[in-house]
């Protein structure tokens, strides 16, 4: 498959094989994110490593000229449960453009005419994509544009998150309840926890739907999930009031800080002293210090449930007690979600991000791609 606009007529944009993954490794590592942290991303085995790890289905497209990659942007084909239906949405990610001035211009000429085409191809409702609020070029380019161009995609805010950095505790604040208790996965929790989870995605939109289909199967196909990595919260009567699924983000992909913002640069400088003090965990050093290109270590919370703050308190600080002496730990909250705000006592950071409705100017975003609603969203797998 392979777009080629008159208007760019020595670029063209065609799906990436297996064969292209060394050059794109390359291509995508060499262009960092700029946000409050600049990140390059590395991956370890092979460009495509990281989905196939996901166990979704997907596409990769590639932008170039006789002699280089100018862009790519992948597509991440999700069957997602929402309160009166299922959808078929293409999560967009991992866009990288050149700096080349012609590349940058021709984008849009191609990306109108390929969601056309996996809207067709893949029978797909509609799009959608996680951006970082405080990327400003990606903001500026795409949600705040000073012009705005027929050919140019409408992206509209459907919901907003944070992310959450859990650096340390404070050494005066006091623990979590007595009466909740916290322990690893035992076989014998299977059924409690099945239903538990159940109970938890029957009131949220943005569900797997293999997830809500069966639980159990999910986790057992999956390559990144494991019942015996699950942490779980129980009340005095021994009943299920909260569980955790933490994942080291080198299962993924490496993340590498090439440069901190002030802002952030005084906070890591901060945690130099707490770590020295022994109640927090310093960050890596960027490549703009060091000139050595090192990994931030952090554990990803996946399947966070809790059924009151206290509980959330009990569960991250337990996934920090037995993470790495280096891992911090990441998870996503939804705003208005007041139960899993950062507990008291804790050392964070948050980073706001918007999940966003993409269409063309003749397509109405989707009702469920809408700021109004009544229902969470499950945001496992809309960060990564």
């Amino acid at each position: 498959m392979i777009f080629k606009p008159t208007l760019a007529s020595e670029l063209n944009l065609r799906e990436a094989q297996l064969e292209d993954s060394a050059q794109l490794s390359t291509f995508f590592a060499s262009i960092p994110t700029l946000g409050a942290i600049d990140i390059k991303i590395q991956r370890e085995d092979h460009f495509f490593s990281f989905y196939h790890r996901l166990g979704l289905p997907h596409k990769t497209f590639i932008l170039e000229n006789k002699e280089e990659i100018l862009g790519t942007a992948s597509f991440l084909l999700r069957e997602l449960k929402f309160k009166n239906r299922t959808l078929k949405l293409a999560q967009a990610c991992d866009l990288r453009i050149s700096p080349n001035r012609r590349a940058i211009l021709s984008w849009s000429h191609f990306f109108n005419p390929l969601l056309e085409q996996l809207r067709s191809s893949e029978n797909c409702d509609g799009f959608m994509t996680s951006i970082n609020q405080t990327e400003s070029q990606t903001m500026n380019a795409f949600i705040r544009p000073k012009l705005r161009r027929v050919h140019q995609p409408m992206y509209s805010l459907a919901r907003s998150y944070n992310l959450v950095s859990i650096h340390g505790f404070y050494p005066w604040m006091p623990q979590y309840s007595r009466f909740i208790q916290v322990r690893p996965y035992q076989a014998s929790d299977k059924n409690q926890l099945i239903e538990y989870i159940a109970q938890q995605i029957s009131t949220k939109d943005f569900v797997p739907y293999e997830l809500s289909k069966s639980i159990p199967d999910f986790i057992n196909r999956s390559l990144l999930y494991s019942w015996s990595q699950f942490l779980i919260a129980f009340d005095s009567e021994k009943k299920i009031i909260g569980c955790v699924q933490p994942i080291s983000s080198s299962l993924l992909q490496n993340y590498q800080p090439q440069d901190y913002s002030p802002q952030a640069h005084n906070f890591r400088q901060f945690l130099k002293v707490a770590d020295t003090l022994g109640f927090a965990r310093r960050l890596t050093r960027p490549f703009s210090r060091s000139q050595k290109q090192e990994s931030l270590n952090f554990r990803l919370l996946h399947f966070l449930c809790a059924n009151h703050p206290e509980v959330l308190k009990a569960l991250l600080y337990n996934c920090y007690k037995t993470s790495k002496q280096n891992e911090f730990l990441v998870y996503a909250h939804e705003n208005e979600d007041f139960a899993k705000r950062p507990p008291k006592g804790s050392i964070y950071a948050d980073l706001p991000y918007g999940l966003y409705s993409i269409e063309m100017h003749e397509h109405q975003p989707l009702a469920e791609l809408n700021l109004i609603h009544d229902r969470e969203a499950w945001l496992d797998f809309i960060w990564f």
